[in-house]
Order: structure tokens, then C-alpha cells, then sequence
């Protein structure tokens, strides 16, 4: 498999903690009209943003 620039393989979701954090993200993503990896990516950027000011 060849990956393009800057390209990501993913998260690993092990264990009923991570698997609630998943289902959480899931929900948002839904509720956003977003895919699971495009949420993850705006929370991301958005914690990072805050975290900055």
C-alpha cells in the first residue's frame, strides 16, 4: 500500500476505555456529518488552537 504526503494510518482502539472514546467520536462525527477521521481531525486541531491562546 503506498501512502500519500502527510497521510495517517490510524488510531488503535484497544480496551472498554478507548472503545467508549471511539463511540463518543462516532456519535460527534454523526451529529457533524462527518467521517469518524474528519472529526477527529477538527477536535484535534480545535484542543490544539485553545491550547495555544
Amino acid at each position: 500500500m503506498k501512502k500519500e504526503h502527510g497521510q495517517v494510518t490510524g488510531l488503535i482502539w484497544r480496551g472498554a476505555d478507548d472503545l467508549v472514546t471511539y463511540q463518543k467520536l462516532r456519535t460527534y462525527a454523526a451529529a457533524h456529518e462527518l467521517s469518524v477521521a474528519a472529526a477527529a481531525k477538527q477536535i484535534i486541531k480545535q484542543t490544539l488552537d485553545a491550547l495555544e491562546r
